[in-house]
């Protein structure tokens, strides 16, 4: 009864496996870009924002403030 209808999956038809096929690339894709830029960015210029972000900037006392 439900079992066969259930079990439909495989009448999908040939645009839905492209469907889900081009998803997949895409997923792929936007994954090994992710990965990409996290392990090796690639900004080496000095006035980037990451420089800014990155400086010590604790141990002065302007910085601080009191409880």
């Amino acid at each position: 009864m439900t079992m066969d209808h259930a079990a439909g999956a495989t009448h999908a038809s040939l645009l839905e496996w492209m469907l889900v096929f081009v998803a997949a690339i895409v997923l792929v894709w936007a994954l090994a870009q992710a990965l990409r830029y996290t392990i090796k960015p690639g900004e080496t210029e000095a006035s980037h924002i990451k420089r800014r972000i990155l400086l010590d900037d604790i141990g002065e006392p302007s910085e601080t403030t009191r409880r």
